[in-house]
C-alpha cells in the first residue's frame, strides 16, 4: 500500500487542479481575452496572426492561443477549456521540481517542494485561472531544469540534447511571452555559474540552446512577419521595451513602485510564509553548508535575481512573479526538511498551525453570526458590511471552513513533523478546492457578466442590431456573442491599435456618435457597459431600456416609432 502513495498524492493534485476550473464562469477581462483569441483563430482558420474581436491583437505572440485553441477544439467552446492548460502547465511544473531536486540528489526535499509550490496561494489562483502566465513559467523551468541536468551531465552526447531540450524550452516561452524566454534564463545561470566559479562554461554552454531556440521559434516568427510586417515593431518596441521603462504599454498603464512585487511574493507564498520561523530554524547554523550545494545556489539566482528584474520593472502585475516560486519552493522545502530532521518538539510549527486555527475559529463564528442575523432580520445590517447577500448560500463556505479547522486541529495533535504537514497539506488543499463554492454571488455577477449579457442581448435581438461595448466589456461581448464586429464605445483601451489601422476604421464610437445614431433613430442600438456612470451619460429617450445585473448594464435602443414590448 505504501508504494501506491505517491500516486495517490499525484491523482489528489490532478483533482485539486483540474476539477474545479470547469464550474465557473469566465472573469473579465483577463479569461475572457485569452478565450476569444483563440476562439477567433479557430472560426477564421488563421492561426498565425492574433485577432481580438477581428482586430489585430499584438499584445503577445501565439504559443498561448494555440494551446487554449488546441483545449477548445478537444472540449468545446467552455470555461474549462480556457484554464486546462494553464492547470497542466502547473502540475508539469511540479514534476519538474521534483526532477531537479532529484537530480541533485535531494529527492525527498524535491517532493516536498512540489507539494509547497502547487498549495502557494499565487501558484494555485495563476494555475487555474485563464491567463498564459503558468505556460510561461512550465517553459522558463523545462529550461532551467534541463540546463541544470546539462550542468551536471558528463557524457557530452547526453548534454548536447539537454542543452537542446533547454533551448527548445526558451523558443517555446518566447513563443508564448517574447523575449522574457531569454531574459529569465540568462539572467539566472550567468550569476549561477560565477558563483560556482565555472564562467568559462559561459562560451561553450549557450550555442546549442540558443540555436535549438531560433529552430523552434524562427517559422512563426517569419510567417508572421511575412502576413503583419508591423508586428515585431509593435510587439517588441511597444510591448517590451516602453513598458519595462514606463510602465505604459500600447493600451494600458500597469506602472507600479519598486517595492510592488514584495508583498506579492510574501502574500503568493502563503501559507507557507507563516512558516518562516520553522524555515530559519531548518537553515540555522548549516546555511553555509547547505549553500554550497549547487541546486540552492540555483534556486537562489533563479528567485532573487528574477524577483529584482521583475521589480526593476516600471509595467508589473501580480501575476508576472509566478517564475519565482519554483525556486522558492525548492528554498523553502531545504528549509523544512532540515528543520523536520533537527529531531526538535516542533513548537515553532505547532504556533503557525494553533495560529491560523485560533484566527480562523472566531472569524467563522463571526461570519456564520452575521450572515444568520441577516437571514432572520433582514436590513437589520448594511449589505455593504456583509461577505453574502441576503439569499445567497453562505452555509458552504462556512462546511469548508470548518473542515479546514478541523485538519489544522488534527495537525496540531500530530508528533511527527511529517503528519503536521501531511495534514495541514489536505486542509489547505481542501480549502483551494472548495473555493468556488465561497466565491459570493453577487461577486460573480459583476466580474462574470458573459451569461447575463447572452440572455440580455437576446430580448434585444432584431435585424440589423448595432452592437457596441465600452473598453471594460467589449471582449466580454465579443465572446458572449460569438462575433468579431463588437463596435468600442467611447475608449478604445486594449483596442487601440487595432481601432487606428485600417481595419478598424468605423468600430470606435465616442459618446457623441452614439448620440448622432440615436437621433438619427435608424437601427437599433445595445451598448454593454461596466459604468452605471456612464449610462447616466447616454441620451435618455423614448424607447430606451436598460437591463443590469451586478454592474454590469446593456442599455438597447429601438428605432424610431417602434414599440416597447
Amino acid at each position: 500500500m505504501k508504494k501506491y502513495i505517491p500516486l495517490l498524492v499525484v491523482a489528489c493534485f490532478f483533482v485539486l487542479y483540474l476539477g474545479p476550473i470547469w464550474q465557473r464562469p469566465l472573469y473579465i477581462p483577463d479569461e475572457t481575452r485569452y478565450a476569444e483569441v483563440p476562439r477567433e483563430m479557430i472560426a477564421s482558420g488563421d492561426s498565425i496572426v492574433p485577432r481580438l474581436n477581428g482586430l489585430p491583437y499584438f499584445e503577445k505572440p501565439v504559443l498561448g492561443y494555440w494551446m487554449n485553441a488546441a483545449a477548445m477544439m478537444v472540449f468545446g467552446e467552455v470555461p474549462g477549456a480556457v484554464r486546462v492548460m494553464g492547470a497542466l502547465c502547473t502540475l508539469l511544473s511540479a514534476l519538474l521540481i521534483w526532477l531537479l531536486c532529484r537530480r541533485a540528489g535531494v529527492e525527498k526535499a524535491g517532493r516536498v517542494a512540489a507539494v509547497v509550490f502547487l498549495l502557494s496561494g499565487l501558484v494555485f489562483a495563476v494555475g487555474t485561472y485563464g491567463v498564459l502566465d503558468a505556460h510561461l513559467s512550465f517553459f522558463v523551468m523545462l529550461t532551467m531544469t534541463a540546463f541544470y541536468y546539462a550542468y551536471t551531465e558528463k557524457n557530452l552526447w547526453k548534454q548536447a540534447g539537454y542543452l537542446a531540450v533547454a533551448g527548445a524550452g526558451v523558443g517555446l516561452a518566447f513563443l508564448v511571452k517574447g523575449l522574457l524566454g531569454f531574459v529569465l534564463p540568462a539572467a539566472a545561470i550567468v550569476p549561477f555559474l560565477l558563483w560556482q566559479r565555472d564562467w568559462k562554461r559561459l562560451f561553450t554552454l549557450p550555442w546549442i540552446p540558443l540555436i535549438a531556440a531560433l529552430a523552434v521559434l524562427a517559422p512563426w516568427a517569419i510567417a508572421v512577419h511575412r502576413a503583419e510586417p508591423d508586428f515585431w515593431h509593435q510587439f517588441i518596441g511597444v510591448e517590451h521595451f516602453q513598458r519595462f521603462t514606463s510602465g505604459q504599454g500600447a493600451n494600458d498603464d500597469r506602472s507600479q513602485p519598486f517595492w510592488y512585487f514584495l508583498p506579492v511574493l510574501l502574500g503568493g507564498l502563503m501559507p507557507w510564509t507563516l512558516f518562516a520561523p520553522a524555515i530559519w530554524f531548518g537553515y540555522r547554523g548549516k546555511a553555509r553548508e547547505l549553500f554550497r550545494t549547487p541546486l540552492l545556489r540555483y534556486s537562489v539566482c533563479m528567485a532573487a535575481v528574477w524577483f529584482v528584474l521583475f521589480s526593476v520593472s516600471s509595467g508589473k502585475l501580480a501575476t508576472y512573479l509566478l517564475p519565482c516560486f519554483p525556486a522558492c519552493a525548492i528554498l523553502i522545502a531545504a528549509g523544512l526538511v532540515r528543520y523536520a530532521e533537527t529531531g526538535k518538539n516542533y513548537r515553532e510549527a505547532d504556533w503557525v498551525i494553533k495560529s491560523l486555527f485560533r484566527i480562523l475559529l472566531p472569524a467563522l463564528i463571526v461570519l456564520f453570526a452575521l450572515q444568520t442575523f441577516n437571514l432572520f432580520a433582514p436590513g437589520r445590517i448594511p449589505q455593504n458590511f456583509l461577505l453574502y447577500w441576503r439569499g445567497e448560500n453562505f452555509f458552504l463556505p462556512v462546511i469548508a471552513v470548518m473542515v479546514l479547522l478541523l485538519w489544522l486541529r488534527m495537525a496540531q495533535e500530530m508528533k511527527s513533523a511529517g503528519l503536521k504537514f501531511i495534514c495541514f497539506g489536505v486542509g489547505i488543499g481542501f480549502a483551494a478546492f472548495a473555493y468556488p463554492v465561497t466565491i459570493p454571488p453577487h461577486l460573480v455577477r459583476h466580474i462574470a457578466p458573459v451569461d447575463f449579457i447572452v440572455r440580455s442581448a437576446a430580448k434585444a435581438a432584431e435585424p440589423g442590431l448595432l452592437v457596441m461595448a465600452d473598453d471594460r466589456m467589449t471582449v466580454a461581448t465579443s465572446w458572449a456573442l460569438r462575433s468579431e464586429e463588437i463596435g468600442v464605445y467611447r475608449k478604445k483601451g486594449e483596442l487601440a491599435y487595432g481601432l487606428d489601422r485600417p481595419e478598424g476604421r468605423g468600430r470606435f464610437y465616442p459618446p457623441e456618435r452614439l448620440k448622432e445614431l440615436v437621433e438619427e433613430g435608424v437601427r437599433p442600438i445595445l451598448v454593454v457597459t461596466g459604468s452605471d456612470k456612464r449610462v447616466r451619460e447616454m441620451p435618455s429617450v423614448p424607447g430606451r431600456s436598460v437591463y443590469s445585473s451586478g454592474g454590469v448594464y446593456l442599455v438597447h435602443y429601438r428605432p424610431r416609432g417602434e414599440k416597447m414590448p
